[in-house]
């Protein structure tokens, strides 16, 4: 970037009457940022487009629109509207058979661990144990109008996805696994995910990733939500047992065993120093496409140092609670290395029934990911290093990764 110009000016360079399409606009903003590579395709999909009216009312009331982002803002108040008679109808028909599941009487299993940790992987293997039932991609995206017509909406939708996913190219389909903490985000504005809009409001990660400066009252709202979003996934599943990935809940390891005291925890990690470039990947190859308050490099740096740590050290300081037949840590390493020893291991040491009848499927999935390839990225700068030698040094401790 010149010298010359700041950041945030850079970032308005490009000409909205001169650049009309789509595309073009995505390009010349992204190489006033330097970070445009034409491979790249823009992720024209909102993950609010069907939030609630009212809740998308909250998260206005609680933050700016920065002037670059206000035609997004519009779309989603625009979808969410289109689709208002849909989730009425939903909240009518399914209301009454959501609060009467029984959380009780399933098994729950979380996988944590910070993003690009290699939860995914983890979660796609699990998955594939007919025993679990697990949010998909359809219902991430459709979520509040999901339990409708699933077949029909499931035709509509297809095109819509992409083969693979922006930042790490991983395949992904409308039956693959998600991450509820995505539905969530369009049915409570009490989510983590509210960072990744709003990335200069940090209530969101301290409130609903660490729960500092949370009111009471405010966290049994949380919990209700929360509970709400696990009833409707059970629902849609049939009332299976539930398989859970989702990086958020890694901070929320305390509350998630207050709510759910027979639940089962996995926790992968990964060398930090890959996490954090795999997580500035992906804020730059996706997470941007959902802002809607503009943030600079050095502010993203920020955001992604103190996340982790914080995140992390209050993972740490929760899992005392936990017995080891509840919570087993795994490194990505291993999984990656010996992906069926490790997943056997995780059953047997969380008591976890129908390894045998999972192994197989398990095993046909990682016939179709054998040739997948890891990102690769340039090394970090000396004095980044240094800054994350001495911020995650307690992580590099724990849990045994080499400085350099």
């Amino acid at each position: 970037m010149s010298t010359k110009e700041p950041e945030h000016v850079k970032h308005h360079l490009y000409n909205k009457k001169a650049v009309s399409s789509r595309r073009a606009k995505y390009r010349a903003r992204k190489e006033a940022k330097g970070r445009y590579t034409p491979e790249k395709i823009p992720i024209r999909q909102h993950q609010l487009y069907l939030v609630k009216p009212r809740v998308w009312r909250r998260y206005l009331r609680e933050n700016d629109i920065d002037p670059e982002y206000r035609a997004r803002a519009r779309s989603i108040t625009l979808v969410s509207r289109l689709f208002s008679p849909l989730k009425f109808f939903q909240d009518v028909f399914f209301h009454k058979k959501i609060v009467q599941v029984d959380l009780s009487r399933s098994q729950k299993v979380f996988i944590l661990g910070h993003w690009r940790s290699g939860t995914t992987h983890l979660h796609y293997l699990m998955s594939k144990d007919p025993e679990f039932g697990f949010l998909s991609n359809y219902q991430a995206l459709f979520f509040n109008i999901s339990l409708l017509s699933s077949a029909r909406l499931r035709f509509l939708v297809k095109p819509f996805f992409p083969k693979r996913r922006p930042q790490d190219n991983v395949a992904i389909t409308p039956d693959a696994p998600a991450e509820e903490e995505q539905p969530f985000s369009t049915m409570s504005a009490r989510t983590g995910l509210g960072g990744f809009f709003f990335p200069r409001n940090p209530d969101y990660f301290q409130k609903y990733l660490f729960f500092k400066g949370i009111t009471p009252a405010d966290k049994k709202v949380w919990q209700r939500d929360y509970q709400y979003l696990l009833k409707t996934i059970t629902l849609f599943n049939e009332k299976k047992n539930l398989v859970l990935k989702n990086p958020h809940n890694t901070g929320r390891l305390k509350e998630l065993y207050e709510m759910f005291p027979d639940a089962k925890f996995i926790f992968i990690h990964r060398n930090p120093y890959d996490v954090y470039q795999s997580t500035m990947h992906l804020y730059n190859s996706v997470v941007e496409t959902q802002f809607l308050q503009h943030v600079t490099g050095k502010e993203l740096e920020e955001i992604i140092v103190a996340c982790f740590r914080d995140m992390l050290k209050k993972y740490i300081a929760d899992r005392e609670l936990l017995s080891r037949e509840q919570l087993i840590e795994i490194p990505f390493a291993e999984l990656e290395r010996s992906p069926m020893d490790t997943v056997e291991r995780i059953y047997s040491q969380l008591k976890l029934p129908g390894f045998a009848a999972a192994k197989l499927p398990m095993e046909e999935y990682l016939k179709t990911v054998k040739h997948y390839r890891k990102n690769q990225f340039t090394p970090l700068p000396p004095e980044l290093m240094d800054r994350l030698n001495e911020e995650w040094k307690f992580f590099f401790k724990e849990f045994g990764y080499e400085t350099i």
